[in-house]
């Protein structure tokens, strides 16, 4: 009885502190996840970041996530 009161409670503190699971990402790292741009935080967690069909409805102009790996005049760019 007593292990699990304690197993609950430890769940209701996981809960409440709003636990995820770690994607063991790098900080700044980005992904396309459905259609939607994700970004690494600094706890190991991928986050949205834009909502690729929000983006392009509110901007009336296509937006779509993809990876980018280029060479541009201002230098070379990879991520999404």
């Amino acid at each position: 009885m007593m292990r699990a009161l304690i197993f609950s409670a430890l769940a209701v503190l996981c809960l409440g502190a709003h636990c995820r699971p770690i994607d063991g990402c790098v900080r700044g790292a980005t992904r396309c996840t459905s259609n939607a741009a994700e970004i690494c935080d600094a706890d190991g967690s991928y986050h949205e970041l834009a909502d690729c069909d929000d983006v392009s409805a509110r901007s009336g102009a296509p937006f779509v996530c993809a990876y980018v790996d280029e060479a541009t005049e201002d230098g070379h760019i990879t991520g999404h």
